[in-house]
């Protein structure tokens, strides 16, 4: 059976054929209001540009600023946003706040001169943040060639034999991300997709396989069952 490296254009395209081209990552956003964004569940562009406007007029976009304010005057601020942030994201994002400037003041230098896989575990570290959170910052706030590795694709992959149920999160996002190495706006793309063709087709329960795109690259023997 093709690997998904083989499979991967037309893949692609037959995604695309089916839900068009995705924009891929939203335009470039300062970090915290696209972490905001994350943490609320939705990385569109007008999520990251509300969270933008909203934080810079609180100068909650200087990371200094954001780690000393109160979780309630943070939460009055979101409140006249469409983010929608509930307290428990809010105090991931003041943690995050802390550490981001905990940053500024060290001798690390930036961001964007440290190594991804020591920005993934010092994110993953945070108290609220975990793997897929941590990846999905790297890549739409750093635009780090990285995928988070949603529940969606791990149930694609599995049912079409391209993942072992067994594989753990870092060997199923490094299948993920292989036809993509280097290509964050593609990775971006590419998730989008899947979340769209989990929530209509790879569903958890009982998958709809008859009319999914990605039928044809299903084994010869039927779907792959991901609890396996």
């Amino acid at each position: 059976m093709p690997t998904f490296d083989d499979s991967f254009l037309a893949v692609l395209s037959a995604l695309r054929d089916r839900y068009g081209r995705p924009a891929g990552l939203a335009p470039a956003e300062p970090f915290l209001a696209v972490a905001a964004a994350v943490l609320a569940g939705d990385v569109s562009p007008q999520k990251a540009i509300s969270a933008r406007a909203a934080m810079g007029e609180a100068n909650f976009l200087d990371p200094a600023t954001l780690a000393a304010a109160d979780a309630v005057d943070v939460a009055e601020v979101f409140r006249e946003t469409p983010l929608g942030l509930k307290h428990k994201a809010i105090g991931t994002l003041l943690r995050l706040a802390r550490w981001l400037s905990e940053r500024d003041q060290g001798d690390e230098g930036s961001l964007a001169d440290r190594a991804t896989e020591t920005l993934r575990e010092e994110l993953a570290a945070i108290n609220g943040i975990g793997r897929a959170t941590a990846d999905r910052l790297l890549l739409h706030a750093l635009r780090r060639p990285v995928y988070p590795l949603d529940r969606a694709t791990y149930r694609v992959f599995v049912r079409h034999g391209w993942l072992e149920p067994s594989a753990d999160y870092d060997e199923a996002r490094g299948v993920v991300e292989r036809p993509l190495a280097n290509d964050p706006p593609g990775l971006g793309g590419f998730a989008t997709l899947m979340e769209l063709v989990g929530r209509e087709f790879c569903r958890v329960g009982a998958p709809r396989c008859e009319r999914c795109p990605l039928r044809p690259w299903l084994p010869e023997t039927g779907p792959v069952d991901p609890s396996v």
